[in-house]
């Protein structure tokens, strides 16, 4: 998820200046969390729809990129290349997760802007924002189009006449916590280069924050997995 950048950030900075807790909470428990809808797909994998596994797999994704970026930074190495080759993945996953739920008359267009998304990470890591740089204009316009995905979502299943009550669809669950995450996050997407640069307190107060945000989709995503039935 969005792990990957405060590390970027978290890496550059002395520990020994952050409270122990907010570093601790930024660094280590927020990460954490990802076990529990990781645990639980596992756990329910054999009773998952066709969208619920390819969410699962972007979870599983999102776990192994952000211990990898981890550990780079650890190691001194410094990572924006990360974030270029996770945005085109992250936004192809959500538009597959969607294609599913969507009617026909959408599907060849999720296709589509998949498409049209990836060539534009292209560009942007060629000629707009290097690999030095982290890639903020594909972050923000792929936060805009998957909370359009999750609003049109929200608007189909309006239209629809359902037996069971809403909390009973963990495909409901996905959808607030991919709504909740990317709505609050724009601004993250938005900005991050400029946080990048902002004092030390800026970013403990936008980070824990947002790590918040990060645990309540990361809930969500457990709840949706555990209501999910083939």
């Amino acid at each position: 998820m969005f792990i990957l950048l405060k590390w970027q950030y978290l890496g550059r900075i002395n520990n020994f200046l952050l409270m122990p807790f907010l570093y601790y909470y930024i660094s280590y428990i927020t990460p954490a969390f990802i076990v529990i809808p990781v645990i639980i797909g596992i756990l329910k994998y054999g009773q998952f729809t066709a969208p619920f596994k390819v969410l699962f797999g972007f979870v599983v994704f999102s776990a192994v990129a952000n211990a990898a970026n981890i550990i780079l930074i650890q190691c001194h190495f410094q990572t924006p290349i990360m974030f270029h080759l996770y945005t085109p993945v992250e936004f192809a996953c959500m538009s597959l997760f969607y294609n599913y739920l969507f009617d026909k008359r959408w599907q060849k267009i999720l296709i589509a802007l998949i498409v049209v998304f990836v060539l534009f990470c292209v560009v942007d890591i060629l000629y707009v924002q290097n690999s030095t740089q982290i890639d903020t204009y594909p972050g923000t316009v792929e936060a805009i189009i998957i909370i359009g995905y999750s609003v049109l979502y929200l608007n189909q299943q309006s239209n629809i006449e359902h037996e069971s009550s809403w909390e009973s669809s963990g495909l409901n669950w996905a959808n607030i916590a991919i709504l909740i995450y990317y709505g609050c996050g724009l601004f993250m997407f938005i900005a991050t280069n400029y946080l990048m640069k902002a004092s030390l307190n800026v970013n403990l107060i936008v980070w824990s924050v947002f790590d918040t945000i990060l645990v309540v989709e990361y809930l969500l995503f457990a709840i949706g997995f555990y209501k999910c039935k083939t």
